[in-house]
């Protein structure tokens, strides 16, 4: 691989003793704005087949690209089988056909692809999704956006978020199966720049909101706000939050609230409150009528785009999902504590701040998450200034 994920060379098996953190595999939540889509959909498809179609015919779906391109260092257009063909591999990926992993992606802007120069969507939500035929479970692995990881076409590792600009979702989940060893090739995203919609259908969420939440001036709630109204052309001053405490929020609050990172933990206390809207938007889903109910999931499956096929996601919908009494998730969220370290380096991209994870530590509990067991892999390079966890 261009980013010597393995050097061309060989490497020993790693295999590390069983236990995962019961920390870091915490109460079932339901995580990711594709994963309320799925579990709100639910509600509504009681309707049965008169509306199975109308639902699966709002979806986006894109054809699988063959031979995908990315941006890579020189800003040069490239093949992405070009970059990711020279890595020697002595294992090969875990293979049980009864678990299907999709990465679900929200992205952070309009615009759904990149350009030349390297310019697009941010990847603001990155999780996978790995359902189990098996036992019925679904779980969710939740990886953290500032996470450091080696792009192909890149010789420096760089934020994981990032590979959504320089290739789409292709080249993030080409990123996301070679770091974590995984076997991943069908995924989903959805825009942000929707979400307010979304929450408006349902009525708005609630959420508790701190005071340094809302008055924080590098990124607080009333300060996303104000952006967001004048990236859209409203008033600087139209729903703004004047109390702190637990209330209803509309869709743009709610988005605002949902990107806060200037305050607490970073990435990981932004990750807790779009779990906590994604919980009051499944709440709040269901208080819906069931006509209701069926405009709302019309309403979000619009703004999915998809390269699973129409039959596939019929398959998760109607057969799998459909089946469960109540979809309820295990989750597990990527860095593991005490896994990671974090904070301004001056070795690469002096100045930006970053999160930089030792991932073959992780990989054995990600594959006992996911599978129930561990198995041989090939170690991926390790990230500059990233702990040793083993």
């Amino acid at each position: 691989m261009a980013n010597n994920l393995s050097k061309g060379k060989k490497s020993k098996p790693m295999v590390r003793e069983p236990g995962i953190s019961k920390r870091n595999i915490t109460k079932r939540i339901i995580i990711s704005v594709l994963l309320v889509i799925i579990c709100i959909g639910l509600g509504a498809l009681i309707f049965a087949n008169v509306f199975k179609e109308r639902v699966l015919n709002k979806v986006n779906y894109v054809p699988l690209d063959p031979n995908p391109t990315i941006i890579d260092d020189q800003g040069s257009v490239v093949s992405l089988s070009e970059v990711t063909n020279s890595e020697t591999t002595e294992f090969p990926l875990p293979d049980y056909s009864y678990v299907h992993n999709i990465l679900l992606i929200g992205i952070d802007s309009r615009a759904k692809g990149y350009s030349e120069s390297g310019s697009g969507s941010l990847a603001d939500c990155i999780v996978i999704m790995s359902i189990n035929e098996n036992d019925s479970t679904i779980k969710i692995t939740s990886i953290a956006r500032d996470s450091y990881v080696y792009v192909p076409g890149h010789d420096d590792p760089m934020k994981i978020n990032a590979a959504m600009s320089y290739g789409g979702p292709e080249l993030l989940l080409s990123v996301i199966s070679t770091t974590l060893r995984l076997d991943i090739d069908e995924y989903a995203y959805v825009n942000f720049y929707h979400m307010e919609k979304i929450i408006n259908a349902i009525g708005g969420v609630y959420v508790h909101v701190s005071e340094s939440e809302r008055t924080n001036v590098a990124g607080g709630l009333n300060e996303l706000i104000r952006d967001a109204n004048l990236r859209l052309g409203d008033s600087e001053d139209m729903y703004l939050v004047y109390n702190s405490g637990s209330q209803k929020l509309n869709g743009r609050q709610a988005v605002a609230y949902a990107r806060i990172r200037m305050v607490g933990n970073g990435d990981f206390a932004r990750s807790n409150r779009q779990m906590e809207i994604l919980q009051s938007m499944v709440d709040q889903f269901m208080t819906l009528s069931a006509s209701s109910q069926l405009s709302t999931v019309e309403t979000m499956a619009s703004h999915v785009t998809t390269n699973i096929n129409k039959d596939q996601i019929e398959w998760y919908f109607f057969s799998f999902l459909s089946n469960m009494e109540k979809p309820t998730f295990e989750y597990l969220q990527l860095p593991l504590e005490g896994c990671s370290n974090q904070g301004i380096y001056s070795d690469i991209r002096s100045g930006e701040w970053s999160i930089r994870p030792d991932w073959n530590a992780m990989i054995p509990t990600v594959q006992e998450f996911i599978f129930g067991e561990q198995i041989p892999f090939d170690p991926v390079d390790s990230i500059p200034n990233a702990p040793n966890c083993e």
